[in-house]
C-alpha cells in the first residue's frame, strides 16, 4: 500500500464509474464523502437494482479482473442484496447492490444520519469520529458511542433519522455533561 493513496474521487473517476453505472440508480456512501476516512477506509457505493442478481454479469464484466474481486448475494426476503468488492489503487471498493430505492437502504440511511451528525455537531465532533475510527472503531459504532446510544448501533442509529436538529445537538450534549 502507497503512504498516500489517491483521493477518493480520483479513483471513482478512474473506475469510470459515470460510465459503468449510468443506467443503475446509485449515490456514494460511507467515510470518504463525509470527510471522517482514515488509512483503512474503503469507497462505498449503494445502487438500487430491481433484480440485483441480473447486475452480477454488469458488474463481473466491468471490474471482476480487478484484484480480489468478490461477490456474493444475502438474501433477507424481500430484500435482496449483492455485495461486490474489490481492490483499487489501494483502496476497498464495496458495491451494495439491492431490490430496495435508495433512501430505503440502511447504508443510505446511515450515511445521511452521520452528514447530519457532522453538520450540527462541527469539527470536535468530526475529530472525535476520526480518532475513534484510527483506532479501528467501525464507523456507525464510533457515532454510537460519542452520543451514548446503547445496544445494536446499526439499528440504533437509524432512530435518530426523525429527530430535530436540536434535539440531536442535545443528545450530544447530555452525554458530555
Amino acid at each position: 500500500m502507497n503512504l498516500v493513496r489517491p483521493n477518493y474521487l480520483e479513483v471513482i473517476d478512474d473506475l469510470d464509474l459515470n460510465i459503468v453505472l449510468k443506467t443503475i440508480n446509485h449515490t456514494l456512501i460511507g467515510t470518504p464523502p463525509l470527510m471522517i476516512d482514515v488509512a483503512n477506509s474503503d469507497i462505498d457505493i449503494a445502487c438500487y437494482a430491481q433484480s440485483p442478481k441480473k447486475l452480477y454479469g454488469h458488474f463481473s464484466k466491468h471490474y471482476g479482473s480487478s484484484k480480489n474481486y468478490r461477490a456474493h448475494f444475502l438474501d433477507s426476503s424481500p430484500c435482496i442484496t449483492l455485495i461486490i468488492s474489490f481492490e483499487f489503487s489501494d483502496w476497498e471498493i464495496e458495491f451494495f447492490i439491492q431490490n430496495q430505492p435508495l433512501h430505503k437502504q440502511n447504508g443510505v440511511r446511515h450515511f445521511n444520519i452521520e452528514k447530519r451528525l457532522l453538520a450540527i455537531l462541527g469539527e470536535p465532533f468530526k475529530k472525535a469520529v476520526i480518532a475513534l475510527k484510527n483506532q479501528n472503531i467501525k464507523t456507525e459504532p464510533a457515532f454510537a458511542h460519542l452520543l451514548n446510544i446503547k445496544g445494536d448501533p446499526y439499528v440504533n442509529l437509524l432512530k435518530l433519522e426523525n429527530l430535530s436538529d436540536q434535539q440531536l445537538s442535545m443528545l450530544y450534549q447530555s452525554h458530555l455533561n
